[in-house]
């Protein structure tokens, strides 16, 4: 396994098993509803983690899975720095970041009680990071797009385009895949669905990057 699907099956593992994990704890101790939020939209992600030892397991979990995404989207610029812009690369790599750190501080500020925690200021980070990185994501796409025009072979490309309509259809549906303070059913299952597509976007670089590897350069 090179260096790029590490960082990428990382990416993954430590965001979506998070909330996996969160989930099962919240429910087992009964600090969450369970149900198939996927289905019916009867919790946020935000509410599975707050909680008892899932929401110890939710902050660490996620803050972590937040420096790799990190991690990731300066990978995504090394790999496609030689068929794209660098100004391009800039932009999409900052919004990345951005919402990478968005998530971190979203997730930091949570409490056991949503009345004792700066709530306006979660909702902020989510939408940072929701908002962040679909545009990055988007940008990555057009860039991996122009590149397959010039004859670049992009093993996940089409896995990525069924991801990016899903994320682009459900930013339709939430106006903008914005989190609000008290958010609708519907949204909450836009939500978890985004969510996961989001990682999958993330794992599907697995699959392209198995020559990403570690270098060093001899400064002598």
């Amino acid at each position: 396994m090179s260096f790029g699907q590490l960082i990428a099956l990382l990416t993954f593992v430590l965001s979506m098993g998070t909330i996996a994990v969160t989930y099962a704890v919240g429910t087992a101790q009964e600090t969450a509803v369970l149900c198939n939020p996927f289905l019916t939209g009867c919790t946020d992600i935000t509410h599975t983690g707050m909680k008892g030892d899932a929401g110890f397991i939710f902050r660490g979990g996620m803050i972590t899975a937040s420096a790799f995404m990190m991690v990731w989207w300066w990978v995504m610029r090394s790999w496609l720095l030689p068929h794209s812009h660098r100004m391009a690369l800039n932009v999409m790599t900052g919004l990345g970041i951005l919402g990478a750190i968005g998530l971190i501080v979203g997730t930091a500020v949570l409490l056991p009680e949503k009345s004792d925690s700066p709530w306006r200021l979660h909702v902020q980070g989510a939408n940072v990071y929701f908002q962040g990185t679909i545009i990055a994501i988007i940008i990555s796409y057009v860039l991996i797009y122009r590149a397959q025009k010039s004859g670049w072979s992009v093993p996940s490309y089409r896995f990525k385009s069924f991801l990016l309509i899903g994320l682009l259809v459900m930013s339709v549906l939430v106006e903008g895949a914005a989190v609000t303070v008290n958010m609708s059913h519907k949204a909450r299952i836009i939500e978890w669905w985004g969510t996961l597509f989001v990682g999958l976007y993330f794992l599907s670089s697995y699959w392209d990057w198995r020559g990403v590897r570690l270098v060093s350069h001899d400064t002598d």
